[in-house]
């Protein structure tokens, strides 16, 4: 059926009215629902009249009503057959009404259908659920939950997952990093950079081709499904590469029509789940990405949305002023020497360009306008090649501890989330040509950088990170070389301050700006130790600091005296 916008529109007027007058009391069509705060609540309608392609042929809306007043909107979305569902996750307890518009107002099964949802408050130990959706703090420097409770975003990189894991497989991943504190997953859309096309039930993720293509929604409540599973666990998901989710010859990727078309949908199927979204993944910027990114803002206002960009300071500088993003992306990277997409040579990669990257790119975009918080996105992975310091893949000196160091350098020079990555994982233990050796999924999970990402997410839950800065010229003796350069950020007060030494025996800082006298302790970030060095330091001169001794790397604290 073709779709008439006058006659749409003027469809979702008369909603509104109607549902006002469901406020005032009337009763509504359907019955009640028991759901808590911020969980995902779903209805699903029967389409009363067939079409040649749901997918594409209607547009459903939904407005909620809530109890103090306030209104949310979401679209709905076909899911097979003559269904239909919409969602929805309610930030505050009481009763919430509904009411449906449909583009086809003939439709007796999807338009002008309402209902009511009691909702409970939420009293668990879920953060997701007990602090809600995503938002920018009042000072667009880092990320905080609905309630104004910071986030600390520490991700790994289970690309594949949609496509290569079974759920139980992925169940089991979830609470191996739940249990190391990781609080993102980010997922590719489509083929997860591996040569596949179906998942493992064998679904595709669309059908037919030209006006008559749709996903199937067998592959889509695949997805959904673990993207639920991780929610209930307390991880939010970190969706990208929504302008291509699938490979180009099942989807194609630069039609701007089909583009916005499932990026409305998706958007629409997780209107009710802790999701941030990417139009792009390891990409540079395109026209079809702005297709894409706008299309998501247009279908979700509650949800955030981002880039997450190839390895290079320019495509994330190109995201960065657009309307669409909230937050400015950014990909360091494992020390690439070329772009292979273009088909240029990338290897030995290069650790020096790890650490000088991790620590120039987040204070490059931080001082950019417009202003908006810095996320570290990708870096240097953990690879058995790593490990076995393999010169064909690693260029001397490569350190093993480089996909550890580049998550605190990054911390620590203006980036305020930060996501590790580790072959075998981004790849669900599939096999790749281009990398070497790798290990299977079960030794990638359990890599000792994993639990070190857990010690790192419990040193930063424990201070007050968010009020950090890079303020790396307080270092005196810092090092010419990028492997050995030193980081340090402190709050704008002078009350806390966390420095990062990479493989140095000591650091001498400026203490002349500080609030007052601090006391010192050192974190392992190998160990997860901490040791006091001195109680008292005076806020005169410079101040230096000896690492302890048979420790590699290590993170100095200085913070204020109670």
């Amino acid at each position: 059926m073709k779709r008439n916008g006058k006659a749409f529109f003027g469809c979702l007027a008369v909603a509104l009215g109607l549902a006002r007058s469901v406020i005032a009391g009337e009763a509504p069509v359907s019955g009640l629902s028991d759901v808590h705060s911020w969980q995902r609540w779903e209805v699903s309608l029967t389409s009363s009249n067939n079409y040649a392609n749901a997918y594409a042929a209607v547009d459903l809306h939904a407005e909620f009503f809530g109890p103090a007043g306030q209104t949310l909107s979401a679209r709905g979305f076909w899911d097979g057959g003559r269904t239909f569902g919409i969602r929805c996750a309610f930030p505050e307890a009481g009763t919430w009404r509904w009411r449906t518009a449909c583009s086809d107002a003939a439709n007796a099964g999807l338009h002008d259908q309402s209902g009511v949802v009691e909702i409970r408050a939420y009293t668990g130990a879920n953060a997701l659920y007990r602090h809600g959706l995503l938002k920018v703090s009042e000072n667009a420097r880092y990320l905080t939950h609905r309630d104004g409770t910071p986030f600390l975003w520490v991700g790994d990189t289970p690309w594949a997952a949609f496509i290569a894991a079974t759920q139980s497989e992925w169940e089991s991943y979830v609470q191996d990093r739940k249990a190391k504190k990781f609080t993102v997953l980010q997922l590719h859309c489509g083929d997860g950079f591996l040569p596949r096309d179906r998942d493992r039930n064998g679904n595709l993720p669309f059908n037919g081709s030209g006006t008559a293509l749709q996903w199937d929604p067998a592959y889509w409540q695949g997805a959904e499904q673990k993207i639920q599973y991780a929610n209930e666990q307390g991880i939010l998901c970190f969706v990208c590469a929504v302008r291509q989710p699938a490979k180009s010859g099942i989807f194609p990727w630069d039609d701007a029509g089909q583009v916005r078309l499932f990026a409305r949908n998706l958007a629409a199927r997780l209107m009710g789940n802790m999701v941030v979204y990417s139009p792009v993944a390891d990409d540079l910027w395109t026209s079809q990405a702005d297709e894409c990114g706008e299309a998501l803002r247009a279908a979700t206002s509650r949800h955030l949305v981002t880039a997450h960009p190839r390895f290079f300071l320019d495509s994330a500088k190109a995201f960065l002023g657009k309307g669409y993003t909230d937050f400015a992306g950014t990909q360091t990277g494992a020390g690439w020497i070329g772009d292979p997409y273009k088909g240029e040579k990338c290897f030995p990669w290069d650790g020096r360009l790890v650490c000088r990257n991790a620590i120039e790119w987040p204070q490059m975009l931080r001082g950019m306008m417009p202003r908006k918080p810095v996320l570290n996105l990708e870096a240097a992975h953990d690879a058995r090649t790593l490990q076995e310091e393999d010169p064909k893949y690693f260029s001397p000196p490569y350190p093993p501890r480089l996909s550890r160091s580049s998550a605190w350098l990054s911390f620590l020079s203006g980036a305020m989330g930060y996501t590790y990555g580790c072959f075998g994982v981004w790849n669900w233990g599939q096999p790749i040509t281009w990398s070497g050796p790798i290990w299977d999924f079960p030794t990638a999970v359990s890599q000792p950088s994993s639990t070190q990402m857990k010690y790192l997410a419990e040193f930063f839950s424990g201070i007050e990170w968010w009020r950090l800065e890079p303020c790396h010229d307080l270092i005196r003796n810092q090092s010419s070389g990028w492997l050995e350069k030193m980081v340090l950020s402190k709050s704008a007060s002078g009350d806390l301050a966390v420095a990062y030494l990479p493989d140095n025996p000591n650091i001498t800082l400026d203490m002349s700006s500080f609030a007052g006298s601090m006391t010192a302790r050192w974190f392992n970030p190998v160990t997860n130790n901490s040791q006091i060095e001195l109680a008292s330091v005076a806020n005169v001169g410079s101040q230096t600091f000896v690492k302890p001794a048979g420790w590699t790397d290590a993170v100095l604290v200085l913070s204020g005296r109670n």
